[in-house]
């Protein structure tokens, strides 16, 4: 193992249908030095969104990984106590059109309605938790739509199904002008420990949930906001401060995702330009081994998660060339054991 630590740079929502690794200068520049490849991130039977394609790049595999975890896990991140039976679940607040269509991201109504039967828990913009008491058996028969998915469509199309609280909860929150829909059920479940001692940086709690589930430290700080506003340079800086310290740091970026969700194709663009200047650059130059992927694409022109498989960027092993197409299960293994890794 090097004296410095290897950095495990995850950007969210990075690839759209535009996206072009040569629009990035610093990120161009790795890919013709280094490795070049792409990782299958969505593992079978599991929907496009951060939990499952970022627990299969943390190298979960298929059977080790719940289906049911997104609410729990951001819980987790959060600090907020479960008591066994109870149901958890993300949700979001989007916006509606007169004819009852979904349109997108919003923020709460300045006053967020008093809910019978379940707490909420405000993450900030548009996003919150909703635990719901004694209600784990309904877990497996619960059916939700995540919102993101399902922009444009009906809300009569995509109400929950099979836990009467939160439909009730739905038809309460709708306003004029915006709904809070439930997705991502789960209960508290277990996770495989990581087998090695690594830290986290950054401030999505999926993935501070899912870090702290697998054993890491998670380190963030106040102005790390994962959205566009985040204090980019701060977080590079943490990240190799903690590469002194530890073998292996994950570094999560998570602006391009929000700004893709908020159909914004320009602010998206930016974001990524402003990634590649202030992370890449001095990632780049710090000379750790260094990995660079995305964990699914976001669409800016629906705010859709896109499900093809992820380019990554290997660099500072001094080698070089195309890997193809590879397991996103396998990239831990590919950024730290250079000189035993075999594609499979």
């Amino acid at each position: 193992m090097p004296e410095q630590g290897a950095v495990f740079c995850i950007i969210d929502g990075m690839t759209d249908e535009a996206f072009n690794v040569q629009a990035y200068p610093n990120l161009a520049a790795m890919k013709n030095e280094g490795f070049f490849g792409y990782f299958e991130t969505v593992p079978k039977g599991f929907p496009v969104e951060s939990y499952p394609c970022i627990a299969s790049l943390f190298g979960i595999r298929e059977g080790e990984l719940p289906l049911f975890a997104r609410g729990y896990l951001e819980a987790l991140g959060k600090g907020i106590q479960l008591a066994e039976d109870d149901l958890v679940l993300r949700a979001s607040w989007m916006r509606l059109a007169e004819n009852g269509c979904i349109l997108g991201v919003a923020e709460p109504p300045q006053a967020v309605p008093r809910f019978s039967g379940l707490s909420y828990h405000h993450l900030g913009a548009y996003r919150a938790l909703l635990v719901v008491p004694n209600a784990k058996a309904a877990l497996k028969s619960l059916k939700t739509y995540p919102p993101y998915a399902y922009v444009g469509k009906n809300l009569e199309e995509i109400l929950p199904q099979g836990e009467k609280r939160l439909t009730q909860m739905v038809r309460q929150s709708l306003g004029t002008e915006k709904v809070l829909l439930p997705w991502g059920q789960s209960v508290s479940c277990p996770f495989p420990a990581f087998k090695l001692k690594a830290a986290a940086v950054g401030a999505a709690l999926i993935f501070q949930g899912l870090a702290k589930a697998l054993g890491l430290d998670v380190y963030t700080k106040p102005d790390f906001t994962a959205d566009t506003d985040t204090a980019l340079t701060a977080k590079v800086e943490l990240a190799l401060q903690l590469a002194q310290v530890y073998p292996l740091v994950f570094l999560h970026i998570n602006g391009a995702d929000e700004a893709a969700h908020r159909r914004d194709i320009w602010e998206k663009r930016f974001f990524l330009e402003q990634v590649d200047a202030k992370v890449l650059a001095p990632l780049q130059k710090a000379g750790a081994a260094l990995l660079v992927c995305g964990d699914h694409g976001t669409s800016p022109v629906d705010g859709k998660h896109i499900g093809i498989p992820q380019p990554f960027v290997l660099y500072g092993q001094k080698r070089q060339g195309d890997l193809g197409t590879v397991q996103a299960n396998k990239a831990v293994k590919l950024l730290l054991e250079d000189e035993l890794w075999q594609r499979r």
